[in-house]
């Protein structure tokens, strides 16, 4: 089924952008408590 490809595709997509913000705002704020 296209559409069910392309929605899955698209979930994907947002969860690794999610994570990829969550990881970048847990990254600097490990760099903040190392360096304060």
């Amino acid at each position: 089924n296209a559409a069910a490809e392309a929605f899955n595709a698209k979930i994907k997509a947002f969860r690794a952008s999610f994570r990829g913000v969550v990881d970048k705002r847990f990254f600097l704020y490990r760099l903040e408590k190392v360096y304060a």
